[in-house]
């Protein structure tokens, strides 16, 4: 396994936390450590129970897995694997060793096929109509498109070579890929940019064409909920702690609502309630937000480092990086129902076709030199 170099660790630092890859849990975090957000969840009546209870497969894949998605059509799992920042990626942020995408069996989580890419991944959207999977490249900033039928691949970038070195030597943070949506309607990709001047990209998803990027979205813009029926886009933003409401069709930013918690990462619509999920990760919560008015109407306690959530069935799912959980509540009463101890920590969640449970990442933690000579795993949970 590749070895991170100090120096490495600390260039990726402010990227890594803002895109949700590390937690302010991570050892080189700034922050200290957070009251535990565990012991809430419990006292809420939470069954706490034993690893293996609710994992029926788990498997080691590979170095630095993040997120995933569950095809259909393909019935198959595909993981992005940026394989770790070794010595050699140490002078460009480590893009220049390249990642994978793993395919998995669904069943066993057994490795089927691995796509090579020239950029790490770390983001990923499936638009299953069309067999595309987009790759957000953070640390490259580009994207990429994989015809799936093909593992053919198209590139875009996202910034020129020009631009990269003048924020380079500006020391400018980013704006760099996280949290992909693709809009299966439209074939339309949209994409968050966290950086210091965060922005929101539009991509044409057929030919891979950016068609606009949307500026005002300040520091370190996170996590991406599209609202087809209200024909809006929902951003959250890491630094003041906010959401940010897009028109669809202007492209303009017309409201701004404050989520209720603190370092607010990803983002789950329910449509039909009128409801926006918001994980907080050092809050150690999900609030929830009235997309009619921008209101907090509920603040569910999760555990720390709360990080990625998927509503799926009558059920939320949450993960909690720090804790070592995943969570899950009732989709109506926003009840607790269960806390899942995970052998990791829980990164990304991907949905099982027939609601019978959930796909989970999970992350070795780095030791006090910020290094890991171990797997990153995936598991099948059960509820």
């Amino acid at each position: 396994m590749s070895k991170t170099p100090f120096r490495t660790v600390k260039a990726l630092q402010g990227a890594l936390i803002a895109l949700g890859i590390v937690t302010l849990s991570a050892p080189w975090a700034v922050a200290g450590e957070q009251p535990s957000q565990q012991q809430g969840a419990e006292q809420q009546g939470a069954r706490q129970q034993s690893v293996s209870d609710h994992i029926v497969a788990q498997k080691e894949v590979g170095e630095g897995l993040y997120e995933l998605v569950f095809s259909p059509s393909q019935q198959a799992i595909y993981v992005a694997a940026a394989q770790g920042f070794g010595e050699g990626a140490s002078d460009n942020y480590g893009e220049a060793d390249g990642g994978s995408i793993f395919k998995l069996d669904p069943q066993t989580l057994e490795i089927q096929k691995t796509i090579k890419l020239d950029q790490k991944p770390f983001g990923l959207a499936l638009n299953e109509k069309t067999h595309t999977l987009f790759v957000g490249h953070t640390l490259d900033q580009s994207v990429t498109a994989i015809n799936l039928d093909d593992n053919s691949t198209r590139h875009l970038a996202l910034a020129t070579d020009a631009e990269k070195a003048e924020a380079k030597k500006n020391d400018v943070f980013g704006p760099n890929p996280r949290q992909l949506h693709i809009d299966e309607q439209s074939n339309t990709l949209y994409v968050t940019g966290v950086g210091d001047k965060s922005v929101l990209w539009v991509i044409n998803g057929e030919d891979l064409t950016l068609t606009d990027t949307i500026e005002g979205f300040g520091v370190w813009a996170t996590g991406l909920a599209v609202d087809h029926d209200n024909k809006r886009l929902y951003v959250s933003t890491m630094k003041d702690n906010a959401v940010r409401v897009v028109d669809m069709d202007s492209h303009k930013i017309i409201a701004q609502w404050p989520t209720g918690g603190d370092g607010p990462l990803n983002l789950a619509l329910d449509g039909e309630k009128h409801q926006l999920y918001v994980t907080n990760s050092n809050s150690g919560d999900v609030t929830v937000l009235d997309t009619e008015n921008g209101e907090v109407v509920d603040t569910l306690k999760s555990g720390d480092g709360t990080l990625a959530l998927m509503l799926e069935g009558d059920r939320l799912y949450v993960t909690n990086r720090k804790a070592k959980t995943v969570t899950l509540f009732d989709r109506d009463s926003h009840e607790l129902i269960d806390t899942i101890k995970t052998p990791l920590m829980p990164n990304s969640l991907a949905a099982i076709s027939d609601a019978s449970g959930a796909y989970v990442s999970l992350k070795q933690e780095l030791d006090e030199n910020h290094q890991t000579d171990k797997l990153d795993s995936v598991i099948r949970i059960k509820p």
